[in-house]
């Protein structure tokens, strides 16, 4: 207490303008600390995302998040297994990352985010073909949960992957990828397997014609291991490289059931 009363009877004995300065200094310095600290809650809140975000595993996670959360606005139908999705497929591929799915979730679903800042943002950091790609992936796997697409969805889709300087072939090749995998799945269980069935959609996966040639089917099967080969992400994140590899042995059985042919 006595040296609570030292120290008022000392600022009382300076000049004005110093106590000014010395009791302000803190004040403004907090403000000013936090109204940096909040800056990006700001932008997103106005469905911006900050481009000054660096690019770690937490902020790529948050975009999909934010991208996702836009994508079930569109389609209601069963959000509470799009909810699922997303939370699965954060827990298999960004295992690592710190947040707080619900809280995120929810934010994005306040705030929809403007989904072009997001895409100059990616294409700033991802300049790879292949690691934006993986984004298309991820919210076309999101937009079938619920079975097949509608036009709202299909049109998202698209403007995502234009946004993100991908070809429509992208988006096409990514959407057989996953309709191979549901009817190899289908064909599993009734235990039915249909080479005929395979081939259809190899050919949209590899993006050649039923009538391709063998040399025309391994030049575009060595063009896509050029973008989409695991070892082109040795480099990137981990949720990056095992993305990779589960999509890129799905360009792989299509190139072999081609090539068996």
């Amino acid at each position: 207490m006595s040296g609570m009363l030292l120290y008022f009877e000392t600022a009382a004995n300076l000049p004005t303008w110093l106590v000014v300065v010395l009791f302000s200094v803190p004040f403004f310095g907090g403000l000013l600390l936090y109204i940096y600290k909040t800056r990006h809650a700001r932008s997103w809140r106005k469905g911006i995302f900050p481009q000054s975000l660096k690019p770690t595993e937490d902020n790529f996670l948050e975009a999909y998040l934010a991208l996702g959360a836009k994508l079930i606005q569109l389609n209601y139908l069963d959000a509470k297994g799009k909810t699922q999705f997303i939370n699965q497929y954060f827990n298999r591929y960004f295992a690592f990352a710190n947040y707080n799915f619900g809280d995120s979730l929810l934010f994005s679903l306040k705030y929809p985010i403007q989904t072009k800042t997001i895409t100059d943002w990616m294409i700033i950091h991802r300049p790879d073909e292949g690691a934006r790609s993986q984004v298309i992936y991820f919210l076309t796997g999101l937009a079938l949960v619920a079975g097949d697409l509608n036009t709202a969805e299909l049109n998202f889709l698209k403007k995502i992957n234009n946004d993100l300087g991908l070809k429509p072939e992208n988006l096409t090749r990514i959407l057989a990828i996953y309709a191979a995998y549901r009817s190899h799945r289908k064909e599993t269980a009734e235990k039915k397997v249909s080479s005929s069935t395979r081939k259809t959609y190899a050919y949209d996966i590899l993006g050649v014609r039923p009538d391709a040639t063998p040399e025309e089917i391994k030049k575009a099967y060595r063009k896509l291991a050029k973008v989409h080969h695991p070892d082109n992400f040795a480099t990137g994140t981990a949720s990056q490289q095992k993305i990779a590899a589960e999509k890129f042995v799905e360009i792989q059985n299509a190139y072999e059931s081609l090539i068996g042919k």
